[in-house]
Formats: structure tokens, C-alpha cells, sequence
């Protein structure tokens, strides 16, 4: 392991040869050693750590990455992924050589993470995020070891935000100016579905004799298009009961539009302005502010032959 004297800066450096994990041959030179002794032993450390792994940079490794995962998971779930990696992983790790992250790089990142006011939901994820991209490292680029150890954000079960009847009772009193939120919020609170579910329904899906409707499908705006998808999981695909008063208000919203397709979305809103119109409600009703997501968290599925009985006397509750 030859060393050299680099006589201008009065320091010593080592210049050697390496295969790297691709079978190539290359050079590799690091200077600015005090002692001899430090450069033979950061030429040996060299060797025999860093020389059979990877000297991509974590930006390569990540469009690496994005080829390899982007087939293999929903469109959806890979916006949802890319966008956040993209924002709080990418310019912290970028340039850095992954054989050379550390987990104390791991640290210093979390740290930085923690500091951004995020939650727990949302660092869980990122971390977790990061993981799977050092895990593809260590399964197909001959990644040494995942310099990812530690968790961040709290695993504990956060308290549920939900409205009682009467809260509920008020809010829905201020969406009577519109026949369309309105039965939007009904359906969300009565059946328990997700906003991407309720827009993604047709009147194929509704059964009006038989009080039910299908939730088959979600809707999703991604990159300035719609897009239709299955949901994620077979149990997402599921039946739903409603209640007889459910059924005349979905019946009285399908009186104010103009020879409804069968086969059209029976709310062709995106997300956003539900979002608005339900947070202007919420203010204008003065309840506490919840989520739309949490709408659905009432719901209760009954399985009793009592049903419409049920919701007619949790809605007289309101």
C-alpha cells in the first residue's frame, strides 16, 4: 500500500488501484493525511469496507430505485411516494456516495426531520420511505449493510377526531344552500366510504330497491389528469347499506341534473373543492374543526335486520 508525500502541503496521501462492485477497475486517491501511518490505515479501511460496495451517489441509486419500484405499486401510492422523497429525502442525501452514508447521516437527517413541525404519520413514512431505497441497495447493488437503524415518529395510536350527532346536526344545517355538498356530506357520514371513493360513483353503483351501494373503484387527480383505480386492498371493494332517507336524498340530488350517464361520476368534483366548501361550513357552523377523512369515523356498520330503524334513530339523535 504505497504512500505518498505531498511536499507543498507537507501532507501525505494514498493513490491505489480497486475493483469496484461492478468488476471494474478504478482509481482512488485521498490526500491531506498528517501521518503516513493514517493514510496506509484510511487505504485499508478503504479496502476493505467501501471497495465491494456501491460508489453510486444516492441520487443515482434513487432513479435506480424509482425504475425498479414504479411497475410495482399503484400510480397513486407512487405520487404520493416520489413527491415526499423528492422533497425531504433527494437534497439531503443527493450527492452523497451511499457506501459512505452512515447511520449517524441517518441521525442528522431524522434530526432535521423532526425540526420541520411534521407528524408522526407523515416522519413514519419518510423514514420508512428512505429505508426501502437503502433495502433495494442491499438486495440487487450489493449494498453492504441499511445505514438505517433507528425509527422516527411516535408508533402510538393518535386520538381519533370525530363529531357527535348534534355537532354533525349542525354543520350539515349549513350545507343546505347547496343540494349537491349536501348530499356529498351525507354520504360520506353515513356510510363510512373515503372522498376518493364517493368520487369515483356512478349510478351503476347505487342498488335504490335494495338501499345499497358498491364502492368498487377511487378517484384520483394526479399530475393535471383524472385517473379511476381499483381500490388498494379486496376488502376495499365492498357493499354498503344505506338507509331509506339516504336513498330519497341521493334521488332528490339526481333531480337537479340533466340526463345523468349511468356511467359518469355522479360528482364530478376533485378533492380540493370539497375540501373548501366543507372547511367554510365547518366554520360557519361553529363545531370543532375535523378532516373530511374523519367524517367516516362514526360510522358504524350495522348487521342487525333493524338497519334503517338504526340509522333513523341515530340520525333523530342529531
Amino acid at each position: 500500500m504505497p504512500v505518498y508525500k505531498d511536499k507543498e502541503r507537507n501532507t501525505y496521501y494514498c493513490r491505489f488501484y480497486y475493483t469496484d462492485w461492478q468488476g471494474q477497475k478504478r482509481q482512488k486517491c485521498k490526500r491531506g493525511f498528517k501521518l503516513q501511518r493514517e493514510a496506509k490505515e484510511w487505504e485499508r479501511l478503504f479496502l476493505e469496507q467501501f471497495a465491494k460496495n456501491p460508489d453510486i451517489t444516492f441520487e443515482s441509486l434513487y432513479e435506480k430505485y424509482k425504475e425498479y419500484i414504479t411497475p410495482r405499486i399503484r400510480e397513486s401510492t407512487a405520487h404520493t411516494r416520489f413527491h415526499m422523497m423528492d422533497r425531504h429525502i433527494l437534497p439531503f442525501f443527493k450527492d452523497r456516495v451511499i457506501s459512505d452514508i452512515s447511520p449517524a447521516d441517518i441521525s442528522a437527517w431524522q434530526i432535521e426531520m423532526m425540526g420541520k413541525g411534521l407528524s408522526d404519520t407523515y416522519l413514519r413514512s419518510a423514514n420508512t420511505y428512505l429505508k426501502t431505497v437503502f433495502a433495494y441497495a442491499v438486495e440487487y447493488l450489493g449494498l453492504e449493510r441499511t445505514p438505517c437503524r433507528k425509527p422516527i415518529g411516535s408508533t402510538k395510536t393518535q386520538n381519533v377526531d370525530f363529531w357527535t350527532p348534534e355537532e354533525y346536526s349542525l354543520f350539515i344545517h349549513e350545507c343546505r344552500d347547496n343540494i349537491e355538498y349536501y348530499t356529498i356530506f351525507e354520504i360520506l357520514y353515513y356510510t363510512g366510504m373515503r372522498a376518493g371513493e364517493l368520487l369515483a360513483l356512478t349510478l351503476n353503483d347505487i342498488d335504490f330497491k335494495n338501499n345499497q351501494i358498491s364502492i368498487n373503484k377511487t378517484f384520483y387527480h394526479l399530475t393535471g389528469r383524472d385517473t379511476i383505480q381499483p381500490p388498494k386492498t379486496a376488502k376495499g371493494e365492498r357493499t354498503v347499506n344505506i338507509p331509506d332517507f339516504l336513498t330519497d336524498e341521493i334521488k332528490e340530488y339526481l333531480k337537479h341534473l340533466y340526463k345523468p350517464d349511468p356511467n359518469d361520476r355522479l360528482f364530478p368534483k376533485q378533492l380540493n373543492y370539497i375540501r373548501s366548501a366543507f372547511n367554510i361550513r365547518v366554520k360557519r357552523s361553529g363545531v370543532k374543526k375535523i378532516r373530511i377523512h374523519d367524517l367516516r369515523h362514526p360510522y358504524v356498520k350495522p348487521t342487525t335486520k333493524k338497519f334503517t330503524t338504526f340509522f333513523e334513530d341515530f340520525r333523530a339523535a342529531a
